[in-house]
């Protein structure tokens, strides 16, 4: 099922759901600055999970240059920042769950930092949400860097990359060099999945494992030979596994 919904000005959220009733938990896959709504992984992972019956949403924050569907009237990447990422999470889980529902929250790459930012600021869905991260990023990013790869436009306030296409706006550049994930995940004592991959983040997900106080309920796994996107059949298949394996756990000591 099509979603889009309203969030402010005229502007609107796209997104595809695959539901069969409330009273299944609904997965939220996140990932990339856009939300990863057409990410070939999430296609595959949408149609695993809702075969073993979950409901699932996938979306899209702003507007995703590989989205053929998207209108003009989605939000740019240059609109973006930390607070209206979270108030759009929060308006669609609002919208699309009910009070009671479970949630949990699949964040891949950027994904993983939106959904450990929304935990932290929005405590009400902690206890009803499980928190599992796909080959996750962390902040904050080297200011050097960002710097060398970004230039300032002074005129229209806005960094744009030097050799590629990204635009972001001043508070939201400056929080990317600054706000520190680590530690607020640290201070969310949650029970976590971590399934990283070798060839890419897996060196950033012993750093989150490591800040968990809840290492003993939570799990940490290294998928060998796979790349960010965990392009093969093999990875794709031990990435779901895991996971569910995880999920289940967890429903069944609840």
């Amino acid at each position: 099922m099509k979603i889009k919904t309203k969030i402010n000005n005229n502007k609107f959220i796209y997104g595809d759901l695959l539901k069969h009733n409330n009273s299944q938990p609904t997965i939220f896959l996140l990932s990339g600055f856009s939300g990863g709504r057409y990410l070939p992984l999430f296609e595959l992972a949408s149609n695993y999970f809702f075969n073993h019956n979950f409901n699932v949403l996938k979306f899209n924050f702003c507007a995703d240059p590989d989205d053929p569907e998207q209108a003009e009237n989605a939000l740019a990447l240059k609109d973006m920042t930390f607070s209206v990422y979270l108030s759009e999470l929060k308006n669609i889980i609002d919208k699309i769950i009910d009070p009671n529902q479970k949630i949990i929250l699949i964040g891949h790459s950027f994904g993983s930092v939106i959904s450990i930012l929304f935990l932290d600021k929005y405590k009400k869905y902690k206890k009803q949400t499980e928190l599992i991260l796909w080959d996750q990023s962390h902040l904050p990013w080297d200011k050097k860097e960002m710097e060398n790869d970004f230039e300032f436009d002074a005129q229209q306030k806005i960094y744009n990359e030097k050799k590629g296409g990204l635009s972001l706006n001043k508070i939201f550049f400056k929080e990317l060099i600054t706000v520190d994930t680590l530690n607020i995940f640290q201070s969310l004592n949650k029970k976590t999945c971590i399934v990283a991959a070798e060839n890419s983040a897996d060196q950033d997900a012993q750093k989150y494992f490591d800040k968990t106080d809840n290492k003993k309920n939570s799990e940490l796994h290294i998928i060998k030979k796979a790349g960010h996107l965990f392009e093969t059949k093999e990875s794709q298949k031990e990435l779901f596994q895991i996971t569910l394996d995880f999920i289940t756990d967890v429903r069944q000591e609840k």
